[in-house]
């Protein structure tokens, strides 16, 4: 079924409205932070034999610089200076931390949420909240 030209139209305005196309540009930055994170901790790991903790850390930091980068060029399209933008993502960034552990651990505990489903709401609510958080506030223009 070819959609008519009333449909295409909704469509657009739909996306315009909602920006879906700077969401999907936090998704897919997103998905290059997480890869790098994985690639990097893994090749420190086993290819120099880097401390488990230390790796893992590394690749963190590598998905950070991403995630900020990709955040900043590419998803919010900032044109503020790095001055103004990296201590609020660094901030947004540091919530998310907080809320992905405390959602995780109110779950865990209060209601005993079992653990794959409990990291799947940590892992989908979180991006949510910290995509929110850089929009509105972080990068916002």
């Amino acid at each position: 079924m070819i959609l008519q030209k009333p449909y295409m139209i909704s469509l657009v305005m739909l996306s315009r409205k909602y920006n879906l196309f700077q969401v999907m540009r936090y998704g897919l930055v997103g998905v290059c932070a997480a890869s790098a994170h994985g690639l990097v901790a893994m090749a420190l790991f086993h290819l120099l034999d880097t401390p488990p903790t230390l790796s893992n850390f590394s690749g963190f930091i590598s998905g950070a610089i991403i995630s900020y980068l990709g955040s900043y060029y590419f998803t919010f399209k900032s044109e503020d200076g790095h001055g103004r933008s990296l201590p609020r993502f660094v901030l947004v960034w540091l919530i998310g931390i907080a809320i992905n552990v405390g959602l995780f651990q109110t779950l865990l505990s209060l209601y005993a949420v079992p653990f794959a489903l409990n990291v799947f709401i940590a892992v989908a609510l979180t991006p949510i909240a910290q995509f929110l958080m850089l929009k509105f506030w972080a990068f916002k223009k």
